[in-house]
């Protein structure tokens, strides 16, 4: 009977020795369950907070809303920068670890952009991507995309000697040139579109008032 006591207290504490790790276990899935939780303001999902960037105004985003933010603001102007409470949001260190390395270079482009009084954008109009001052040369600018080259004078393709006489050998003809012109002021009339007095690019009104400046 002695030793069958003494097998029964030995299993008991080989069991506690096999239950370690369970308790581990146990203790990480408390510390899951406990740690804070914050309720995103613009999906109303609840999220670590780990994975929640806080606003100057107290407001709390998740990940993807605040992802959905900048990207918003890369695509149209009127929502650049991207706010909260009418309040920029900036791009501080903690939203370049939410919103990732790439939008974080895209967006800092942006700025550039949209800070440029003078824009010029790459006059293929396949490509119109925007030309940063650093591009720039002597009133040409090379598009870094496509390598074309555009005038920030007229905003049409590069060209030698002043904006009225173009005469370069490697531009469109002339009368092909003002052909095309005049078929895009033809289709920018039937679809009420207008032009922009700072880059000269044909823009289309979706919101807001007539008034272009």
């Amino acid at each position: 009977m002695a030793s069958s006591a003494e097998y029964i207290t030995s299993g008991d504490s080989d069991e506690g020795l096999l239950d370690d790790s369970s308790h581990d276990d146990i203790a990480e899935t408390s510390e899951e369950e406990t740690e804070t939780r914050h309720a995103c303001t613009s999906c109303t999902e609840e999220y670590p907070l780990s994975d929640i960037f806080q606003t100057e105004c107290a407001h709390s985003y998740c990940r993807e809303c605040i992802l959905h933010l900048f990207e918003n603001s890369l695509t149209n102007e009127s929502l650049y920068p991207p706010r909260c409470c009418h309040q920029p949001i900036r791009a501080s260190t903690a939203v370049e670890d939410m919103i990732g390395i790439e939008m974080t270079k895209r967006f800092k482009e942006r700025k550039i952009e949209i800070s440029d009084s003078e824009r010029t954008y790459c006059s293929d109009k396949t490509c119109s991507r925007y030309i940063p001052p650093h591009n720039i040369r002597r009133g040409v600018g090379i598009c870094q995309f496509c390598t074309a080259r555009t005038c920030t004078g007229c905003k049409k393709q590069g060209h030698r000697g002043d904006c009225n006489d173009g005469a370069n050998k490697n531009s469109i003809p002339r009368d092909d040139e003002e052909a095309n012109d005049a078929l895009l002021e033809k289709l920018a009339k039937r679809k009420n579109w207008k032009r922009c007095p700072n880059c000269s690019r044909m823009i289309e009104r979706v919101s807001g008032c007539k008034h272009i400046r």
